[in-house]
């Protein structure tokens, strides 16, 4: 077992080194995120992504890779506050060190791994027949017939008039507005070309693998998020605020992701020392100094303690009692019949 001011030495060799990896792994991330596979999604306009993906297939597979780096980058900052932690409190638990350590890189193999899956599903919908689209089209206009009437007047298939047909006026002017019909038909085709999309992605060959990687990355990552927050504060290496904020984004991770990669940026500066203030005392000390509850730790508050969070020192020797405007003690033990008579001699 290391000595303190080993790891205390080696936690002040490996500062800089995780703050900046915590802060570079964020900026990487957020950089390469719309570009990357995880832009393309299974919502609309996900058939139109895919052909700007075929066609460019190069700038996927770059931001792909440079997300992938930026999430293994993120097992640095959080495996430096575990084992600073560890370091402080036995009670953390050692066993999930590698848990700290594999679960950016699932995150990070997924996203690779999610890269070929669209590529294949570029691929297969470059390839699928206008064919089946035609026929999709039709199934859709077939259903919205037998709802009752043409799909762009609605599953009514009336027109916008009350008017009786034999009232009506006899004009060249057709039942159906042709804009109407043209714009229906045409969110029609859309609908049937990102089916066939989401048709491609979902029957790749290693779509099973994404889904199972992604899934253990982001339940591992919160854990880990959430643990080495929780640590983090107990040992006094975060402040309350900061800790608890940790568990609440790692909690809710894959909601707010943008917000939990902030939260490293945080780590990141504070590893470096280089947030306000400095870093918190339980650094460079080596045992665990959890903040006090109430007031941030070092504020000096109206009783004088100088904010250690204990009973306040008394100002001198308790003498006894002290009798109003002459400063004349008395002692405890005297008679009460004489402090009557001095009180009434000097009222």
């Amino acid at each position: 077992m290391i000595s303190k001011e080993q790891f205390l030495e080696r936690e002040r060799r490996w500062a800089l080194i995780a703050g900046i990896a915590s802060v570079a792994a964020v900026a990487l991330i957020l950089a390469s995120f719309g570009a990357s596979a995880s832009g393309v999604r299974t919502a609309a306009g996900v058939a139109d992504r895919l052909l700007e993906v075929d066609s460019d297939r190069s700038t996927l597979v770059i931001a792909s890779i440079v997300q992938s780096i930026g999430w293994f980058m993120l097992a640095i900052p959080l495996l430096y506050l575990f084992q600073a932690a560890s370091a402080r409190a036995p009670q953390v638990r050692r066993g999930l060190l590698g848990l700290i350590i594999i679960a950016p890189i699932f995150l990070g193999l997924g996203g690779l791994l999610s890269t070929v899956s669209v590529l294949d599903a570029a691929t297969e919908f470059k390839n699928v027949p206008a064919s089946e689209i035609t026929a999709c089209v039709g199934e859709k206009q077939d259903k919205g017939e037998a709802t009752g009437g043409d799909p762009a007047l609605g599953a009514t298939g009336s027109g916008t008039t009350d008017t009786p047909a034999s009232d009506a006026p006899a004009t060249d002017t057709p039942a159906t507005d042709t804009s109407t019909t043209d714009t229906s038909t045409t969110d029609q085709i859309e609908e049937c070309r990102d089916d066939a999309a989401r048709d491609a992605r979902s029957e790749s060959s290693v779509s099973g693998l994404v889904t199972g990687l992604g899934l253990a990355g982001l339940l591992g990552f919160t854990i880990a998020v959430v643990y080495c927050g929780l640590w983090g504060m107990r040992t006094g290496l975060l402040t309350r605020f900061w800790g608890s904020l940790g568990m609440a984004l790692g909690a809710v991770f894959v909601f707010f992701t943008l917000f939990t990669l902030v939260w490293f940026i945080y780590l990141g500066l504070l590893f470096a020392g280089w947030v306000p203030g400095g870093r918190p005392p339980a650094w460079a000390s080596g045992v665990a100094m959890p903040w006090p509850k109430g007031r941030p730790r070092g504020r000096r508050d109206d009783d004088g303690d100088g904010g250690s969070g204990g009973d306040p020192e008394p100002d001198g020797p308790d003498d006894g009692p002290v009798l109003e405007g002459f400063g004349e003690e008395v002692p405890d033990d005297a008679p009460q019949i004489e402090r009557r008579k001095r009180k009434k001699r000097n009222g």
